[in-house]
């Protein structure tokens, strides 16, 4: 299954955040705060290629600091709920 550009586009900024974090000994888990200023930065830096036309631009910056953040110190897809205080529980009822 061929990836969408979004999602080529979230894994290629979840990689280069990742590399920031391990390189800059960050405990992703700890320290969350820290990765989303990195995140930040990284989709900042990106964003600011795309005005040259080198790469394509970040459609919604925000959604997508928030996303690599959960992948990267949360629980990725689930987080939004975990971060929800109406939520109560969350069932999985498939591994994909």
């Amino acid at each position: 299954m061929a990836l969408t550009h979004a999602e080529s586009l979230v894994e290629e900024l979840d990689l280069h955040v990742r590399e920031r974090v391990r390189r800059e000994g960050v405990d992703p888990q700890r320290d969350a705060p820290l990765v989303r200023r990195i995140a930040e930065d990284v989709v900042r830096d990106h964003d600011q290629r795309s005005l040259t036309g080198m790469v394509a631009p970040v459609p919604d910056v925000d959604s997508m600091v928030g996303e690599i953040v959960a992948r990267v110190s949360g629980f990725g897809p689930l987080q939004p709920f975990l971060d929800d205080p109406t939520v109560e529980e969350v069932w999985i009822n498939d591994p994909s």
